[in-house]
Parts: C-alpha cells; structure tokens; sequence
C-alpha cells in the first residue's frame, strides 16, 4: 500500500498578534524571521498514516509538500517521524490560489508510485480554505471522505470513521481514495525519536519543478485578492453610574440595548 500525504508550512500560529503585520502591496503577511511550522491537521494527517503503516505493516509513506526551499522544514519533520520519501514542488504558495495549489500536487503525485490513499488536513492553518484536498481529488478522478479521523479496519477494503455534526460514519472506501483528516484524541502528531531526527537529516528530498510536470502551464488564478488588511482596533469606554446598583443596572441594560448589544 502506498499512502501519499500532504503537508503544508505555514506561520506559527502562535505568534503574538502585535507582532504580526501584512504587507497591503504584496497582500501576504509580513511577519519578521516568524517561525514555520506544520500546519496542524496535516499533522493530525500524517499521524493517521504512520498508524495505518503500524496496523497493515506493508505501506509505505510519502510526505508531499508545495512550498519554496525553507518548506524543506516540513519534510525533514516527516522524514524524522520515519516516512518512506519526501517531495517537494518548488513552487511559492503565496503566488497560487486554491485551484493552482491542487492542480499542481495532483501533477506531482502522478509522478509518483500510485497511491492507494491520499491524505490532507481537512484545512490549513493559515488562510483555512479547506479546499486543496477534495480538488486534488477531483483533479485524480478519485473519490474524496472529509473530516476523516481515524482508521477503524486497516485490512483491505479500508475502513474509516467521518466525523458528523451529530456523531459519526463508518465508510468503507472500494479503491484508492482522498480522505482529509480531522483532529481527533487518537491522531495527535507523535514526537519523532533523537537518532531519526539524526538519520532524517542525511535522507535525500526529491524536488520537483513546476515545469517538469506541466501541472499549471496556461492555468491562471481563479480568484483574485483584492485586499488584505488587519481589522481595525476600535477602543474606548464608556462608564454607567446612575446611583444605586439597581438603578446602573437598569441604565446599563438600556445602553446595552442603544448599542443593539441585546
């Protein structure tokens, strides 16, 4: 069984907000030296595989990325938790919208062994799009599961479970199939081992360009970023004191109601 997953690199989510800024020309975020990270439900996404790898014992893994050299974070990361190989597509994400981002990945993942399941984070942790998993489906021609979050049968036909509003499915997939992973107590991204952190760095990374496989040659954006701008502060106070605390309470709920509060 060969299992492909998708990993994104993308801003620390945990970043104090004053140090964070856009650039209004460029309209990407502009955040001095901010770390990078992988974002969390491709970990969560990564984890499912490397338990299914553990439950059937004869799949092998391929951490795929999209991202300019520094995303080689991300892969290294995927190589210390033991995956088989690592790709990237040298390609800059902040340039791509959804629809090039998925055409590209399903270019680079036919370049590949064929995969009997593909994994994504159900979205991203930057802009949360939730898109490039199900279009990276439709542009295989394989049939998509969302918000998968565990493996409940590893042996063939693959069973797993689609997290509902209201509970959850058991769904069987009948063939190679994208699923995009949810968080789950039983998929939280382990903590690779010192010496894999140690062999990882030594493992070769295949890199592939965008013009070797065509992926979005023609294809132009289909949306277009008009604007990008931090919300505006707003701030100020306003004090009630109409005497006792009975009649402020009474002033405050009338306020309240002034401002269409309650």
């Amino acid at each position: 069984m060969h299992v492909v997953v998708l990993l994104k690199q993308v801003l620390d989510p945990e970043i104090p907000q004053k140090a964070f800024d856009v650039d209004p020309v460029r309209k990407v975020p502009k955040v001095e030296r901010a770390p990078q990270v992988l974002s969390i439900f491709d970990g969560n996404a990564l984890e499912l595989a490397l338990r299914l790898r553990e439950a059937r014992g004869d799949a092998t893994i391929t951490a795929l990325t999209l991202g300019v050299e520094r995303a080689d974070e991300v892969l290294r990361k995927a190589l210390a938790l033991t995956c088989d190989a690592a790709v990237r597509v040298g390609a800059d994400p902040e340039a791509l919208d959804s629809r090039q981002k998925a055409r590209l990945l399903a270019a680079a993942i036919r370049t590949l062994e064929p995969p009997d399941l593909v994994l994504a984070g159900r979205q991203a942790a930057d802009w949360e799009a939730g898109q490039v998993g199900a279009m990276v489906a439709e542009e295989l021609s394989l049939p998509c599961v969302p918000f998968v979050s565990r493996v409940e049968a590893a042996e063939d036909p693959l069973t797993v479970r689609q997290q509902l509003e209201s509970g959850y499915a058991v769904v069987r997939l009948g063939g190679p199939s994208v699923c995009t992973v949810t968080n789950d107590e039983t998929n939280v991204l382990r903590a690779a081992k010192v010496k894999d952190v140690m062999a990882a760095g030594r493992k070769p990374l295949r890199v592939i360009a965008p013009e070797e496989i065509g992926g979005i040659s023609g294809l132009g954006p289909a949306v277009e970023l008009l604007a990008l701008e931090l919300p505006a502060k707003r701030t100020g106070a306003e004090m009630v004191d109409a005497g006792s605390a009975e009649e402020s309470a009474r002033a405050l709920a009338r306020r309240l109601r002034e401002l269409g509060a309650i």
